[in-house]
């Protein structure tokens, strides 16, 4: 290898520095005269003038952020956790994009992130999500203490132990209801009908959601209800499967109402046992990239009837597979309009633990609907019953099923 003495070095650095600006102002002049026509002191301070200021504009003075830290550091009168500056400026910022979806969560907050889409927390078994700017229900958990409690999909939730909502994230306001078991959460709802706002005190304690269930298998007919697609759900999904083949199922009630998503590679695969060809969703990026996922063909109930029932609480994945199936004529759909949230969230974790979770893309159906645009419609509109004794859909669902099969 060939070693250079110091004042060789410099010379070398210096010739080329020398080199490189002349073959940059050789190439800015010849795009000057190109865009001018002609080669003028004025028009090259123009064009020179017009760039700088795009930069400018473009790109935020970010001495503003360290002049402030440092302001605080000299004369704040209180003790700084810089390591907490740090985490609130981050998620500052992120907020600032006005996406509900993308956000920063420190190395506690995501942990706790990744044990809920396991399926296993301390709170009182709620989903949530925003509508807009207004905090909804989107399903209390059966048997948990949200629905013990009253609390019904749709309820607006106002305040969380007497914070408001408003200007709150999504993880900021999932991290105000759960909490440790045998604690309470009082939540202020404004529900449909009702003139005053509600309260409910409301006991946390440990949810344990199985995400996938057989609820009935009779005379061949099976109802498989999946309340999330968590990194458990295909294991037991396809567990329920080699089951029922060996009882020579001849038709499926896919049940997904109040399902809020998960995993997209999970409901993508629970969507291939179902579709023998064909795409079941398309990804779709800010650049123009297209991913398009295709059933593989190994699929172990392509050939025999399906129902899904879906309504209001049915989100995200449980979207993409009910679109693929409608799509590619697999499965009629009974219920009500899905949910609608068909943004596509990318977690990146950071050294310490950390993580930024952002909106990289939107889902398509096979046939090209956004599934943010309206949801997933049903081929089959049946309002909910009035009451738990009485589930219209789910009937509705079943007798459809009993004329496929015939």
């Amino acid at each position: 290898m060939l070693k250079l003495e110091p004042p060789q070095l410099s010379k070398l650095i210096v010739s080329v520095a020398s080199f490189l600006f002349v073959l940059g102002l050789g190439y800015w002049l010849g795009f000057t005269h190109g865009a001018y026509q002609r080669l003028s002191l004025q028009n090259m301070w123009v064009s020179w003038h017009e760039d700088i200021l795009k930069y400018q504009k473009s790109q935020p003075d970010f001495t503003l952020y360290t002049d402030v830290v440092q302001l605080l550091d000299e004369k704040y009168y209180g003790d700084i956790n810089f390591k907490d500056l740090l985490y609130g400026s981050i998620k500052g910022a992120v907020a600032a994009l006005g996406d509900h979806y993308t956000s920063f969560s420190t190395p506690a907050e995501s942990r706790d992130f990744f044990t809920n889409l396991n399926g296993v927390y301390e709170g009182i078994g709620i989903e949530i999500d925003f509508v807009g700017e207004r905090l909804l229900v989107i399903t209390p958990m059966d048997g948990s203490p949200a629905k013990m409690a009253g609390v019904q999909a749709k309820d607006e939730i106002l305040a969380i132990d007497g914070n408001s909502t408003t200007g709150l994230t999504l993880d900021e306001a999932v991290r105000l209801i759960q909490g440790l078991r045998g604690t309470e959460v009082v939540l202020i709802i404004k529900r449909d009908g009702e003139i005053k706002p509600l309260e409910f005190k409301i006991t946390r304690n440990l949810i344990r959601i199985p995400s996938v269930k057989l609820n009935s298998f009779v005379d061949g007919l099976a109802v498989i209800e999946i309340t999330k697609f968590s990194s458990d759900s295909n294991k037991l999904f396809n567990a329920i499967v080699r089951d029922l083949l060996i009882k020579d199922v001849r038709g499926v009630v896919l049940d997904m109402r109040n399902n809020p998503g998960g995993f997209l590679d999970v409901g993508v695969k629970i969507a291939n046992e179902f579709i023998g060809s064909g795409m079941i969703v398309e990804e779709r990026f800010k650049d123009g990239k297209v991913t398009p996922f295709y059933a593989d063909g190994t699929g172990k109930l392509t050939e025999i009837p399906i129902v899904i029932l879906i309504n209001e609480g049915s989100a995200s994945a449980a979207e993409i597979v009910a679109g693929a199936l409608q799509d590619n004529d697999r499965a009629i759909l009974v219920g009500n309009d899905s949910y609608g949230k068909g943004s596509v969230q990318e977690i990146d974790e950071m050294a310490d633990g950390s993580a930024l979770r952002m909106t990289v893309a939107h889902w398509y159906t096979p046939a090209g609907r956004s599934i943010s645009q309206g949801g997933i419609r049903p081929d089959i509109l049946v309002k909910e019953g009035e009451s738990e004794e009485e589930d219209a859909q789910l009937l509705k669902a079943i007798a459809t099923l009993q004329n496929l099969v015939k």
